[in-house]
């Protein structure tokens, strides 16, 4: 049996069980809180593929509806001997999450990244320089590159990839609630993948899964939520590298309400190497990522900023990503 058609099956099982926690009511006086940011991995590799979302189990009850507009800007910047990345890229998502009861939600979501020139490497280096961070060999090169080049595996680089793109995926999402009390919640979710870029530097057709726990908490104007998400994918190459078929997602992302219309949140990213050859330094490493952000609510919309920054291992993720977003809760 395939792995995608376990999960199916695995989530259809679920979805027949009894609910084991209790109902949770919103009332009508309260103002919704949406959660973590939309905000995924942003390392060269796992940009292609599928990228989890760490998604709030408290966050809906029966028959409402979260939709969501998100783009996202963001530089890449990793230099080594055994290979160099350096472009940009842009996102916009749009998409929606349904609950069709307290214990089974659905969600679609549509992405398109593409190449283009965001202009962030000045702003880059001068961050860099006013807080006394390396750079990197950022200032050995030209700005506003689009270059790629992995000695081993390339003849020549690519370059002047600009306008290319690099996902163009659509999401299918179903979660179970698996337990709730008025303070932590637990579900299990899937992710069906469905990708084709036919041409290009990014030129792809995968179909990938993941299977992914959540986990919640709230109390008062603290929440917390949690994922970790199990990955698979086909053999498939990038830049000429080999793929892993198997990876590993995770993230923690803490949303305090500062004020009534105000909010702050802090999250962690956490992902497995992509890259299959072990020669290949930090592509293979673990990729650590932090984000900041802002949100502004407004009757049951919001308005969200972020920006997220590659730490600890500096040659595999971003240099600096800012994304916003708007968000909108109904009921059907």
């Amino acid at each position: 049996m395939t792995f995608s058609r376990t999960l199916i099956f695995a989530m259809v099982g679920g979805m027949a069980a009894t609910p084991a926690y209790a109902k949770i009511e919103h009332t009508e006086t309260e103002a919704p809180r949406f959660g973590p940011l939309i905000m995924q991995t942003q390392a060269p590799l796992q940009i292609t593929g599928l990228t989890p979302l760490i998604l709030d189990p408290f966050a809906l009850t029966t028959n409402e509806t979260d939709v969501f507009a998100t783009g996202t800007m963001a530089s890449i910047w990793a230099n080594t001997p055994e290979y160099q990345f350096d472009y940009y890229h842009n996102q916009f998502m749009l998409g929606m999450l349904h609950a069709l009861s307290d214990d089974i939600n659905v969600g679609l979501w549509y992405q398109y990244r593409y190449t283009a020139n965001n202009r962030l490497d000045g702003l880059t280096e001068k961050f860099h320089s006013v807080f006394g961070i390396d750079q990197n060999g950022r200032t050995n090169v030209d700005e506003d590159r689009f270059y790629i080049y992995v000695p081993e595996y390339q003849s020549t680089p690519s370059e002047d990839f600009i306008g290319d793109a690099v996902v163009n995926a659509v999401n299918l999402y179903a979660e179970h609630n698996v337990y709730r009390t008025d303070h932590h919640a637990f579900s299990v979710g899937t992710t069906l993948f469905f990708n084709r870029v036919g041409s290009g530097e990014f030129e792809n057709t995968a179909f990938e899964q993941s299977l992914q726990l959540n986990y919640g908490f709230q109390q008062q104007k603290h929440k917390v939520a949690a994922m970790l998400s199990l990955v698979h994918r086909p053999d498939n190459q990038q830049h000429g590298i080999d793929l892993r078929n198997w990876g590993v997602n995770g993230g923690i992302s803490y949303q305090y309400q500062w004020l009534k219309h105000h909010e702050l949140i802090a999250e962690y990213l956490v992902s497995t190497g992509k890259a299959h050859d072990n020669h290949l330094t930090e592509l293979t490493d673990i990729v650590h990522e932090f984000a900041l952000g802002y949100r502004y609510l407004f009757g049951n919309s919001a308005i969200e900023l972020g920006a997220l920054e590659n730490m600890f291992n500096h040659d595999n993720s971003s240099d600096i990503v800012f994304s916003a977003s708007f968000r909108h809760r109904l009921t059907l």
